[in-house]
């Protein structure tokens, strides 16, 4: 499918485009050539052009737009006079469905099904398959097609690789705040990109952040101009306070080891002992509920326990916790 896209840019020439191209495929497309962001962008088509009205999970066909089209871009402008006074930075919590990575960073480009979690993930597929010299064995930890295969499967989880590629592909800055350390950690920095979003980070979990507040039908912000530092700043706030309310420490009795228990202090949350995830601080290993909780403090043969590193911890300290902390737990996963 070969599409002319019309837009204050410049005229924009997509070719090559599959059939079964949805509409948010394309938006995302417009994204990477035109750095507008999808909920942003107002599409009309046909002479008269005419609104392309669908869900973003429609085919382009579907919606009256073959190849051959002219396609026409608009950018939806927020008068100075309409905006809100008052704007907050807020934590959008991204379904805990192994996809938290690719569905946070779908959320901050533009809403959208779940299923688009897939297409992000053939992007990375694709870009390593592209550069077999930069993303080699050694550099991916296994051999390029077993990675390729891996990521593809929708139990595991996207990191690093992922959003560097992703950064790339979508000329994105992406900061992610590391609740857990209290860093922050940058890809697509210094690369020209003019827009950045914003991510938290637990250990295991990704979380998006918005800026909510604004008016019109899309109240929450999640693209911001690349020198814009203050929002930088006002999203590091949002980062202190998931560290220092949601997040409780507790020392291993006898080792230097901190386990952070990961549970969310929400009244819509409930306790499960049997489901809310830990994680070792020296090892970065989690593993779940008073169960696995038993079997890491005791040393016994556990993929999730490295030998020799750990002293035993007594269960009773992790149900004291939660019972301190009224109980609320919730796994990331």
């Amino acid at each position: 499918m070969n599409l002319k896209v019309n837009s204050s840019q410049g005229s924009i020439k997509l070719a090559g485009l599959p059939e079964d191209t949805t509409l948010f495929q394309l938006k995302l497309r417009l994204l990477q050539e035109t750095g507008l962001a999808p909920d942003d962008q107002t599409l009309l088509s046909g002479y008269p052009p005419k609104l392309i009205v669908g869900d973003d999970s429609e085919l382009l066909t579907a919606l009256g737009v073959a190849s051959g089209s002219v396609v026409t871009l608009k950018e939806e402008v927020t008068l100075a006079s309409t905006k809100p006074s008052s704007l907050k930075f807020v934590r959008k919590v991204i379904a805990a469905d192994n996809s938290c990575l690719f569905n946070a960073i779908r959320y901050c480009l533009g809403k959208g099904d779940k299923q688009n979690g897939e297409t992000l993930r053939s992007i990375v597929k694709e870009k390593i398959l592209s550069f077999p010299t930069e993303y080699n064995e050694t550099f991916l930890g296994r051999p390029v097609n077993e990675y390729c295969a891996w990521i593809m499967d929708s139990k595991s989880w996207g990191g690093e690789i992922e959003l560097s590629i992703l950064s790339a592909h979508f000329r994105v800055e992406m900061l992610v705040f590391d609740v857990v350390s209290m860093t922050r950690l940058c890809y697509g920095e210094d690369q020209g990109f003019t827009q950045r979003l914003f991510l938290l980070y637990d250990g295991i979990h990704y979380d998006a952040i918005a800026e909510t507040g604004h008016r019109g039908p899309n109240s929450d912000k999640t693209l911001f101009a690349i020198n814009d530092f203050v929002k930088v700043e006002q999203a590091s706030v949002l980062a202190v306070e998931a560290h220092q309310v949601q997040y409780h420490v507790f020392r291993c009795a006898t080792s230097t080891a901190f386990l952070l228990t990961l549970w969310w202090q929400q009244t819509h949350l409930f306790t499960d002992v049997s489901a809310f995830t830990i994680q070792c601080m020296q090892c970065r290993k989690a593993f779940q509920g008073e169960v696995g909780c038993d079997m890491f403090s005791k040393g016994r043969s556990s993929p999730l326990v490295r030998s020799g590193k750990h002293k035993p911890m007594p269960t009773s300290l992790v149900t004291t916790s939660l019972a301190k902390s009224g109980g609320h737990s919730k796994s990331y996963r």
